[in-house]
């Protein structure tokens, strides 16, 4: 008789614990980093196609945490939220001279999870020259104000050089791209740190010697920064002269870097660069 009553109770205890495991095992649904739209303007839509698309936020509404914190790091310059006003201007900007111009397979394989569209970057008042900015998770956009609507042709084809250099600094920095071994074994022989205004062209490279450390990946995503944004009429009148590229490195690189793009993900960097 005793065994009796115990089977109804064991079943009880087990189907009470059965309930509780299951109960643990649901999932507590996932919380948006950001709610989007953020706001009301022309642009909204075209975020959340964006969002939908690659995961990528869109915002002009942001934290300084958004735009500097870098793992363990954070920026000592400001970005500052958007004029809603110019939106839409700015990311008809970053939609037509980078992400129309590369392949969708690149554009899922390195798009950021936040680009931040701000008025500007910068301290103060004062505007970087720049005006583009990225850590391992944001790429910033400082035009979303009327500045952009100024710019002259020669100064959007700049601007267009910029924005492919800060994309893929990026992309560099978070492993999803990487610097072709034939673009490394060109590197300076005398070394990046004897590199100076004097002899950088000499030497094969085009990044700017004063600003910014000299290394491997920033002479590579500087090359991309001046193909992007020069026409190869220019480039052959101006950098590939022979008083300019004395040793012949200058092309040498070049042709590494259009022949890796090409080939590796489909990017023809110098029609991007014949663009208007």
């Amino acid at each position: 008789m005793k065994r009796t009553y115990l089977i109804p109770v064991l079943l009880l205890i087990t189907a009470l614990f059965a309930c509780r495991k299951e109960a643990k095992l649901q999932a507590t649904p996932e919380q948006p980093a950001y709610t989007l739209p953020q706001g009301h303007t022309a642009a909204d839509d075209s975020i959340i196609a964006i969002h939908k698309k690659y995961g990528t936020y869109v915002l002009y509404r942001f934290s300084q945490g958004d735009f500097g914190y870098d793992y363990t790091t954070l920026r000592k310059d400001s970005a500052f939220n958007a004029n809603p006003a110019y939106v839409d201007t700015t990311l008809r900007f970053f939609r037509q001279q980078l992400m129309a111009l590369y392949p969708e397979s690149f554009l899922k394989k390195t798009m950021p999870f936040r680009v931040l569209l701000a008025a500007y970057i910068g301290s103060g008042n004062s505007r970087h020259a720049d005006g583009f900015a990225s850590t391992s998770g944001t790429l910033t956009i400082g035009w979303a104000d009327s500045t952009l609507l100024g710019k002259t042709p020669a100064e959007l084809k700049n601007m267009r050089g910029l924005l492919h250099y800060y994309y893929w600094e990026r992309a560099i920095r978070t492993e999803a791209v990487v610097v072709p071994p034939a673009f490394m074994a060109l590197t300076p022989a005398a070394g990046y740190n004897n590199i100076h205004a004097g002899n950088r062209y000499a030497e094969g490279v085009v990044s700017d010697v004063y600003e910014k450390l000299l290394n491997p990946a920033r002479d590579y995503i500087s090359f991309i920064r001046v193909i992007a944004g020069t026409s190869a009429e220019t480039l052959e009148a101006g950098i590939f002269r022979p008083q300019v590229d004395k040793k012949g490195l200058l092309r040498k690189k070049y042709n590494v870097v259009i022949s890796h793009l090409k080939s590796t993900y489909g990017i023809d960097l110098q029609a991007i660069g014949n663009l208007p």
